[in-house]
């Protein structure tokens, strides 16, 4: 199986960049690829679920329907935990299929997966 590794850095500020890299996700997981994403900057706001519901793209389908369909496939979403910190974000409020991470362990899943860029 491919696996396939997801990194975006658009959230609330673009929404519809941000709902392109979830569709990318949703697509990419639906046509039995192994999945993995990674959010930076204003991305690590689709892995809080207080917040994930109020991103609304214009054009791609909803984020909050995105999201919960990769929750319930159980893909792994990782979030840099500097950018969740410096937020002054929760991490009891991350959803349920999220973990808090550093660049060294993006750059791992790197070296053996392919990148998608958002």
């Amino acid at each position: 199986m491919d696996k396939i590794l997801i990194q975006t850095t658009w959230g609330p500020t673009d929404p519809t960049r941000a709902g392109l890299a979830c569709t990318c996700a949703v697509m990419s997981e639906a046509e039995g690829l192994d999945v993995t994403m990674f959010l930076f900057h204003d991305a690590v706001f689709l892995a809080n679920r207080k917040m994930y519901p109020k991103v609304i793209p214009i054009g791609p389908p909803p984020v909050s329907g995105s999201i919960d369909y990769l929750i319930d496939q159980n893909v792994k979403i990782y979030v840099c935990r500097p950018c969740y910190e410096f937020r002054g974000l929760s991490p009891d409020d991350l959803i349920p299929t999220a973990e808090l991470k550093g660049m060294e362990f993006f750059v791992e899943l790197a070296k053996e997966r392919k990148v998608i860029s958002f």
